[in-house]
């Protein structure tokens, strides 16, 4: 013990078991402001919530325009495919049309025939190779169109129905 009394305290601060309580009136005040304190917390933690709940919220915003970014470029993409099996057709029917005319120019004797009758064989494997590629753009026109949009237009699943 030290000459004030206290028990291996200070000189300046004394025992500091001998103020084991605060005065009524302190208490009341810690009181008060660790009500205000737990409040507080309680209006941090909700408006942590509904932050949370706006980040879900935009989150299924940027989910619906992906969804429909996706549909319109799906949508986009078979209208080119289309645009290309008619392309190819037409294509497919010009070479036919000018093979045919070299075809009518040999046979009537005008020029040099050999080269009408190349030309002619020439323009028949292109109406050919012509066909084959509307063909393979239809069957992928048809895959597409079987195979339906990437993703669901139901929000918040992101999964293929």
């Amino acid at each position: 013990m030290n000459k004030e009394g206290a028990v291996g305290g200070s000189v300046m601060l004394g025992d500091v078991d001998s103020e084991s309580r605060p005065p009524p009136g302190r208490r009341g005040e810690i009181n008060a402001r660790l009500g205000a304190i737990r409040a507080r917390l309680e209006q941090l933690r909700e408006r942590g919530l509904d932050a949370i709940g706006s980040r879900g919220e935009a989150s299924n915003d940027r989910l619906e325009a992906a969804q429909r970014h996706e549909a319109e470029a799906s949508a986009a993409a078979a209208q080119a495919l289309a645009a290309t099996v008619e392309a190819f057709r037409r294509a497919a029917e010009a070479h036919e049309r000018a093979a045919s005319v070299h075809e009518r120019i040999a046979a009537a004797g005008i020029g040099d025939m050999r080269e009408h009758e190349r030309q002619a064989a020439l323009h028949r494997a292109g109406a050919a190779a012509d066909r084959e590629r509307a063909e393979r753009a239809r069957s992928l026109l048809s895959e597409a169109e079987q195979a339906g949009p990437a993703v669901s237009d139901k929000p918040g699943n992101g999964v293929a129905p």
